[in-house]
């Protein structure tokens, strides 16, 4: 696949929480991608701050983009987030997903969390595993059904 943006962009469209938070792809190449995402009321916990879930699903999802860029079918191993600040409903949050390390199959990936004003929110670190296969066939067989 020669278009790592257009591949990537492609995969989003079934990707359901992707969707259901808002998230867009603000940029993409081969080991780094860029996620953003607006803290919403129902993205708070009971304390008024968003939920520490919300934050490691937008980390997730730029890991996971960076380590789709190369067509390579890979599913996450393993991840964990260090929460360093606070965020709160109208905060746009990005995500930047960066391929560390690739070897035979496995790989390992980390994204940075900022805020609007480029405060850091949360550091992110996880491990792919590449299981054969391609997204480009994938997806083509997911755009065949009905």
């Amino acid at each position: 696949m020669s278009d790592p943006e257009a591949l990537v962009r492609r995969l989003l469209k079934f990707d359901r929480v992707f969707n259901m938070f808002n998230m867009e792809m603000m940029e993409l190449n081969h080991d780094r991608c860029v996620i953003e995402m607006t803290v919403t009321e129902e993205m708070t916990n009971g304390a008024g701050v968003c939920q520490g879930g919300v934050v490691f699903i937008l980390a997730d999802t730029a890991m996971a983009m960076s380590a789709s860029s190369h067509d390579e079918m890979a599913l996450a191993t393993n991840g964990s987030i260090e929460w360093v600040k606070s965020a709160y409903p109208g905060d746009r949050l990005t995500a930047i997903g960066t391929t560390r390390w690739k070897g035979k199959r496995p790989s390992l990936h980390d994204a940075v969390v900022t805020n609007q004003d480029g405060v850091e929110i949360a550091h992110f670190y996880g491990r792919m595993q590449r299981v054969g296969g391609t997204i480009s066939e994938f997806l083509h067989e997911r755009e065949q059904r009905p």
